[in-house]
C-alpha cells in the first residue's frame, strides 16, 4: 500500500511538472497590443508579436529548427441568440529559420527576407514584429451602433521535421508555441 502511494505521488508530482513546462513554454511567444483601426477606408486589425523569453527560441534555432509563425484573424458581427456573421479575415505569415554555423536567422515575411544576427535577437525580432496589421476588408462593413468580434489564432510551429521522424512520433508536439486564441469584442 505505501508503494501505491509513492508511485501516485510521483505519477502526479511528473504531471504537474509537464503541465507548468508547457505553460512557461507557451508565454515565451505572444501577441500584445491588440486593436481595430480604420486605416485609409479599411478595417485593420493592429497586434504584436513579442519574445517574452528568448531561451527556448534561441535553442530551437541553434538546433537548425526552421519555423512558421502564423497569425489568423476573422472578424465577426456579434448577434444576439445567434451565431455571429462572419464578415472577413486575413492571415500573418512569416518564417524564421536558422544558419547555427553563421549564427545567423532569416526571418521572411510580405515585407520581403531580413537576415538577422544571433546577437540582439531577441530585440531586433520584437522590433521587427512590432506594430503588425490584418486588413479585413472595407469600412463600410462595419455600422454604427453593432457589436464586433476580432478572433485571432497564433501558433510559431516547427517545418522541418522529416517524415521518417513525425510519423512514429505522432503524438510528440514540435511546434514552439501551440495554438492560442485570443478574442477581442469592440463596439462601434
Amino acid at each position: 500500500m505505501q508503494k501505491f502511494r509513492i508511485l501516485i505521488i510521483i505519477g502526479l508530482a511528473l504531471t504537474l511538472n509537464l503541465f507548468s513546462a508547457s505553460v512557461l513554454r507557451a508565454d515565451s511567444i505572444a501577441l500584445t497590443d491588440l486593436g481595430v483601426d480604420n486605416a485609409q477606408g479599411s478595417v485593420s486589425v493592429g497586434f504584436s508579436v513579442v519574445i517574452n523569453e528568448m531561451a527556448p527560441l534561441m535553442e530551437a534555432l541553434q538546433n537548425g529548427g526552421q519555423y512558421e509563425v502564423r497569425c489568423s484573424g476573422k472578424l465577426y458581427k456579434r448577434r444576439l441568440g445567434f451565431w455571429d456573421a462572419f464578415l472577413a479575415e486575413a492571415e500573418y505569415s512569416c518564417t524564421v529559420a536558422s544558419k547555427p554555423i553563421a549564427r545567423e536567422c532569416v526571418v521572411t515575411d510580405h515585407r520581403g527576407t531580413h537576415t538577422l544576427e544571433f546577437t540582439g535577437l531577441e530585440e531586433e525580432l520584437n522590433r521587427f514584429w512590432s506594430r503588425l496589421s490584418l486588413p479585413m476588408g472595407s469600412w463600410d462593413a462595419i455600422e454604427r451602433g453593432q457589436a464586433y468580434r476580432v478572433v485571432l489564432t497564433f501558433s510559431v510551429t516547427r517545418t522541418n521535421v522529416p517524415g521518417w521522424v513525425s510519423k512514429p512520433l505522432f503524438f510528440v508536439s514540435w511546434d514552439l508555441v501551440p495554438e492560442v486564441v485570443y478574442v477581442l469584442d469592440f463596439d462601434f
